[in-house]
């Protein structure tokens, strides 16, 4: 369908709704293919922890584990679900080639980053980066408005708000995501200029009810929110759910009652965050903790995220966290994190496998 023809922000209203979380690749134990009844659990869990939407992060994937692994996500998903996926490419053809994928395998979105390594030289090359997305794609787009270095040349906070300002006309972008650590007043500049046409989402769950009550915030991800609740005890689901409905002293209530443990999440990521990495592999344990697959993740190519293997006082933090709030992360032992909850079901075991991984735990 054409963007002449959609509406994408009457599409984004009524669809991007409630939390999406992270979802990670899961291998075989030997890391050498993707293992789609892992995948599958997954996508499944996501769906009884209440998600709108799946953000598909094809971590160490070539191109056509990358289709696969989005294919895999979406016939999962079978409209019970949204997937989403970052677009983070070092070039045009690199980009073209991720939202063809996106698109024939049937994802709804994509949030836009310009490559890490990339510093434009002007805002008008910024624009352009983010115009030359929008044109080539009938995908809903959403932007990530982080602190960094690749455009503080530009503008003191790195997010160069007049060209948001500016993308935010284009048809198909829709949303953006305010990072946790922006300094506020770039926040709010954020607001006043764009929550106009694109649904604004706070990562910081403290910022949330002044941006629900103000900017009409409905929406918050993409993040680790298995950290916080369960299926069964859908904390940060219901706490959005009660903002926006203006039941502001019930949500408050779960907020004061989650903080520990988002207060030991953060932590946990405070080290990681200046330098611009995801620790993916705690991610994928706090997910395994509720019940998700697990499983080791192939190498990074990034060598800064090479830094932060999961180490046991980690598991024991993560673990505690859990605990502070009253949930209770799963009893089985970690050898069933490293290979993967489905591959464990299917009688894999740690000593069978066959090569040694970065992140052993």
């Amino acid at each position: 369908m054409s963007k002449a023809k959609k509406d994408y922000r009457k599409w984004a209203k009524e669809g991007i709704r409630g939390f999406e979380n992270i979802l990670m690749p899961s291998f075989t134990p030997d890391l050498g293919a993707l293992d789609p009844a892992g995948i599958r659990l997954d996508v499944r869990r996501s769906i009884e922890h209440g998600f709108f939407s799946v953000f598909a992060v094809p971590l160490g994937l070539n191109r056509e584990e990358r289709r696969e692994f989005f294919r895999i996500c979406t016939d999962e998903a079978a409209g019970r679900i949204k997937v989403g996926s970052p677009l983070i490419a070092p070039d045009e053809a690199s980009q073209h080639a991720y939202l063809d994928d996106c698109a024939e395998m049937k994802l709804s979105h994509v949030l836009a980053h310009p490559w890490h390594t990339w510093r434009p030289d002007t805002a008008d090359d910024l624009y352009s980066f983010y115009r030359g997305v929008s044109d080539y794609t009938d995908l809903a787009v959403e932007l990530w408005a982080t602190d960094g270095w690749q455009c503080q040349h530009l503008h003191p906070s790195n997010v160069v708000v007049d060209v948001y300002d500016r993308v935010a006309d284009l048809p198909n972008v829709v949303a953006v995501k305010l990072m946790t650590t922006l300094d506020l007043p770039v926040v709010y500049e954020l607001c006043e200029r764009l929550s106009d046409r694109l649904l604004v989402a706070g990562v910081h769950l403290g910022i949330a009810p002044l941006l629900v009550k103000h900017y009409g915030m409905q929406w918050s991800g993409a993040w680790t929110v298995e950290a916080l609740q369960s299926p069964e005890q859908r904390n940060v689901v219901d706490y959005l759910n009660l903002l926006v409905e203006g039941r502001d002293k019930e949500a408050l209530a779960i907020y004061w009652k989650i903080k520990p443990a988002y207060d030991a999440l953060y932590a946990l990521m405070a080290p990681m965050l200046p330098k611009g990495v995801h620790p993916f592999t705690h991610l994928k344990y706090y997910q395994w903790c509720m019940g998700g697959n697990g499983g080791l993740l192939r190498e990074a190519e990034d060598p800064n995220e090479r830094e932060f293997p999961l180490r046991p006082d980690e598991r024991a933090h993560i673990r505690k966290g859990y605990q502070s709030i009253g949930l209770s992360p799963t009893a089985d032992p970690d050898e069933v994190f490293v290979v993967g909850r489905a591959a464990w079901k299917s009688g894999a075991r740690a000593a069978d496998m066959p090569v040694k991984h970065t992140y052993t735990v």
